[in-house]
């Protein structure tokens, strides 16, 4: 009887530090850094400008970011195949926990002339279409990020490849391209115009329109 009441103790306290191992894991393997939330540029990050097929997209190589992520409305716009992500959690570095609407298996993604595929997950992020985590810098080997300079360099297929970021821009006037491609994206919140009148000169106007989109 001895026995038999130590084996039902057993059965009955194993499967609960099991189901906290396994939750704690997947919050531990997968998180956001702050900036990618915030939309602003910080250590470790270089930006790009890639395309997939004929559409140009804004890409964040991030080294604080665990995984490769994709804003859900800019998938829904490349048109492939998309996955279900189920469960998967994604902690931001304030602490918020993001859930993932889905995945894309081989995302084709040409940068500089450089044709890669990975895997990424679409989740609600800001500041750039795509973010390239630790992941990705992974499968490069040994490399070299230059935050000053904005190049990321490494050895592939038999040859160096030096990637060279781009520099923060100034806001400038909006182009009939951009605005189209914004547009085609779902990424313009509003739209407003604003014109300004003088009274003492009245020929004098001031016209201006802006737009804001949602990264």
């Amino acid at each position: 009887m001895l026995l038999q009441l130590v084996g039902e103790e057993e059965i009955q306290s194993d499967p609960p530090p099991v189901v906290t191992i396994e939750e704690t894991t997947n919050n531990e393997h997968h998180h956001l850094s702050l900036n990618v939330m915030r939309g602003a540029n910080g250590v470790g990050t270089i930006r790009f400008t890639g395309e997939v097929g004929s559409i140009r997209v804004k890409i964040l190589v991030d080294g604080g970011s665990s995984d490769n992520f994709i804003q859900p409305r800019v998938a829904q716009v490349l048109k492939q195949p998309i996955e279900p992500a189920t469960n998967l959690r994604v902690l931001v570095g304030n602490g918020q926990v993001l859930t993932a609407e889905g995945k894309i298996q081989q995302l084709p993604l040409q940068i500089q002339g450089q044709e890669i595929k990975i895997p990424v997950y679409l989740l609600q992020i800001s500041g750039a279409d795509i973010i390239l985590g630790s992941t990705w810098l992974a499968t490069l080997g040994p490399h070299v990020a230059d935050y000053a300079a904005l190049t990321l360099k490494f050895f592939q297929h038999g040859q160096f490849i030096t990637l060279q970021g781009e520099t923060n821009l100034e806001p400038s006037p909006v182009q009939f391209h951009q605005l189209r491609r914004l547009h085609n994206t779902n990424a313009i919140e509003e739209c407003f115009a604003v014109q300004w009148l003088k009274k003492e000169v009245p020929e004098d106007i001031l016209h201006f329109e802006g737009v804001t989109n949602k990264y």
